[in-house]
């Protein structure tokens, strides 16, 4: 009985541990607050007049934000476009929703084809930007993703692949 109380409150302890090992700290700003490198990369993208909601997001030593805007269709609210830049104006990743027409037809055909009958209620064109990285270290094949804001993922290497030179 005392190992599974002892048990359950070290799950406990490494559960809440892990959650804040892991947790992004978000913080909603005005437009002003961003660095200048990240306002020139919105008003590339976006009107600033559009934009409805702008989250600083820190994790450990990454610093990100995500900008929304919105738009009004069918007397509905919706959210027309979702970018998240790293705090040197990198994209990350580029949200945007579009209407199912803007499709090629053949795609369409193809949903259709698979769902008859369905009604698309919403369409996304979704792009994240990292660079896929392949090297060598101490002989050893190494695979990495490396993200706009310095995060790098790591990915297992096919060691019989050769690296090009």
């Amino acid at each position: 009985m005392h190992n599974k109380i002892a048990l359950l409150a070290l799950s406990c302890f490494i559960l809440f541990s892990a959650n804040t090992v892991w947790a992004e700290d978000e913080v909603e700003i005005k437009f002003e607050a961003l660095p200048d490198a990240v306002k020139k990369t919105v008003l590339d993208y976006m009107e600033k007049k559009r934009i409805s909601k702008i989250t600083k997001i820190s994790d450990k030593n990454h610093v990100k934000f995500e900008l929304e805007t919105d738009k009004t269709e069918n007397k509905k609210d919706i959210i027309a476009q979702d970018i998240v830049i790293a705090s040197s104006g990198k994209i990350m990743k580029l949200t945007q929703q579009v209407p199912y027409f803007a499709l090629p037809f053949e795609q369409m055909n193809e949903i259709e084809k698979r769902y008859p009958g369905i009604k698309v209620n919403e369409l996304e064109s979704v792009q994240f930007y990292y660079f896929d990285v392949l090297g060598e270290v101490n002989g050893q094949k190494i695979k990495f993703r490396l993200y706009a804001n310095g995060a790098i993922e790591e990915i297992q290497a096919d060691q019989k692949q050769p690296i090009a030179q």
